[in-house]
């Protein structure tokens, strides 16, 4: 865990309605970074931190899964922990980020060390743009029975405001469990994450598939194919959207001039807004997918800024597990 491996956030991409002005993103008021960086400490004071972080959170890791439930909020799965200070923390589960992310009010209000700014600074790379901000520390905290000594995070110091915008700022990625679980368990039909620890995932439903994943540049990434073209995408349940392919895999497909322009809509992600006529976003249909372990006839895909993304609104009918042991994922209904 070094502090210069900071790097993706896919996930962060949020479906806001509504709204006929696209709402402002930029850095946060000077007196929130004054309280931000008030406990910011030498770069070598946190690396001394970061040397024990490891140790701890094994010796404190449970034998039996931790299942915690979460509510959809603009479609993405958010859950709450429970912080040192007693106040409920809401965490985004995004298999699109590469790390926890703490937003800036979440962190003054848990008083997370940082590092000094001018010594460190990180970059998270979003959907439609980048931010640089703070290196801090956050815990303890307690995800159901699970309890999380210390663990470094991305603090943000931009944030998205105006027009009534809500979503939750702060995000649990997929370093934590890919690191100290050997399963996850989304499982949209009961509204819960089920972080495994012990024992090995056994899949429970008569009805399932399953298909090989990679971790790269820290978030999971799946194959798809149509046709003759195939390509990675990110599984994303940070993502409120179904399945999206990039402008490149559209022109592979032969389906760039095609597609209906979605209206209204705005992407709000780390890194910035953009309106989805700015974004070109289109919907349309491909005469057939592969994907996960199915074969899925005429799905509706859109074409969409960014990477290629697999989101919440197809998961949402699975249970999805991200088996860790065996680099697999599975989907049973």
């Amino acid at each position: 865990m070094s502090l210069c491996s900071w790097g993706w956030v896919s996930g962060l991409v949020l479906l806001f309605t509504g709204c006929q002005v696209v709402p402002q993103h930029g850095p946060v008021s000077a007196r929130t970074m004054k309280a931000l960086t008030r406990k910011a400490e030498p770069k070598q004071a946190f690396l001394s931190r970061l040397n024990g972080v490891d140790q701890a959170m094994r010796e404190l890791l449970p034998k039996a899964p931790v299942r915690v439930p979460w509510v959809l909020q603009l479609n993405t799965p958010v859950i709450q922990v429970r912080s040192e200070r007693a106040r409920p923390v809401r965490l985004m589960l995004d298999t699109g980020a590469a790390r926890l992310v703490m937003g800036a009010q979440s962190a003054v209000e848990l008083g997370l060390p940082t590092v000094k700014a001018d010594e460190v600074q990180a970059t998270m790379i979003g959907v439609v743009g980048k931010e640089t901000g703070l290196i801090g520390m956050a815990g303890p905290f307690w995800v159901g029975d699970w309890q999380i000594p210390a663990y470094p995070c991305f603090v943000r110091t931009f944030q998205t405001s105006g027009h009534q915008v809500a979503y939750p700022e702060n995000i649990l990625g997929v370093d934590l469990p890919a690191r100290y679980c050997r399963y996850l368990t989304l499982d949209y039909l009961r509204k819960e994450a089920v972080f495994g620890f012990g024992q090995n995932f056994q899949p429970q439903a008569c009805q399932r598939s399953s298909a090989p994943f990679v971790i790269r540049e820290g978030v999971i990434f799946i194959e798809l194919q149509s046709g003759q073209v195939k390509w990675q995408a990110i599984l994303d349940s940070g993502s409120f959207n179904g399945i999206e392919i990039s402008e490149t895999i559209a022109k592979q497909l032969g389906v760039q001039d095609q597609g209906r322009v979605v209206q209204g809509l705005v992407l709000i992600a780390v890194g910035g807004t953009v309106s989805s006529q700015e974004a070109r976003l289109r919907t349309l249909q491909l005469p057939s997918l592969q994907m996960l372990g199915g074969r899925y006839e005429k799905p509706e895909v859109d074409i969409a800024p960014g990477i290629p993304r697999v989101g919440s609104e197809f998961l949402r009918d699975y249970r999805v597990t991200l088996d860790f042991d065996q680099r697999r994922v599975w989907l049973e209904w």
